[in-house]
């Protein structure tokens, strides 16, 4: 396999994080819609509603598996690597709480954030494997879209808001970084408003992400109460 470059820094997975984010708020201001009656569908079984979010994991998580690549790439920088894990940590657990508080009956046991902790750490002994991580990507990936076959995780008796279990999802981020050993994150992103838009929110990801719903469940809760009257 041909070495990829990895010294120099990737528009592309700002750009990639950038458009998960817009279809997250669009994801969560539909949920929030349909959730106080404002829009009316079936947004846990329709097709598309299925397959929107799960989409947006997988660009997450393909995003984890490719940055890390590009972060640890001479070695594992121990330091930088906890201090983010640490970080993620405490915002999943924090929502925990927060879910718990709000909405015993849906709390966030492991959601998003959970998953990118507990993924990230078990990436780190695939990332100078790119042959070996697309293996088991497909080895997770295959029996769960074909078969809905899946290596058993955590799961609470309660529904919760955000559930994303490990497998087959640790398959993006292996894909992330065969895709970065293949020199994916090389490729030019132009230049103009629409990437550079992309670009900032990519940058700003993790600060969007832990804020737009409880902005956009709150305006969409507002606006119920003063349209009810």
């Amino acid at each position: 396999m041909k070495t990829a470059k990895f010294n120099s820094r990737s528009t592309l997975i700002d750009a990639i994080r950038g458009f998960t984010i817009i279809l997250m708020i669009i994801f969560h201001f539909s949920f929030d819609l349909n959730n106080f009656g404002f829009l009316k569908t079936d947004i846990i079984h329709s097709p598309f509603w299925y397959a929107f979010p799960r989409l947006i994991v997988f660009l997450f998580l393909f995003a984890v598996g490719m940055s890390l690549t590009l972060a640890h790439h001479d070695k594992i920088h121990w330091k930088a690597f906890w201090k983010r894990f640490l970080k993620i940590c405490s915002f999943a657990l924090l929502i925990s709480v927060v879910t718990y508080i709000l909405f015993p009956e849906n709390w966030i046991y492991f959601g998003t954030l959970h998953a990118i902790a507990l993924i990230s750490l078990m990436s780190l002994p695939f990332l100078k494997k790119p042959k070996l991580a697309l293996v088991i990507a497909l080895l997770l990936f295959i029996p769960s879209v074909f078969f809905d076959k899946n290596i058993p995780w955590i799961s609470l008796a309660h529904g919760s808001w955000d559930y994303i279990s490990p497998f087959p999802w640790f398959g993006a981020s292996l894909l992330g970084i065969f895709a970065a050993h293949k020199g994916l994150h090389l490729i030019n992103v132009p230049h103009n408003h629409l990437t550079r838009s992309l670009n900032f929110l990519g940058k700003h990801s993790f600060f969007i992400y832990l804020t737009h719903q409880p902005i956009l469940f709150g305006a969409v809760y507002l606006f119920s109460k003063v349209t009810a009257h």
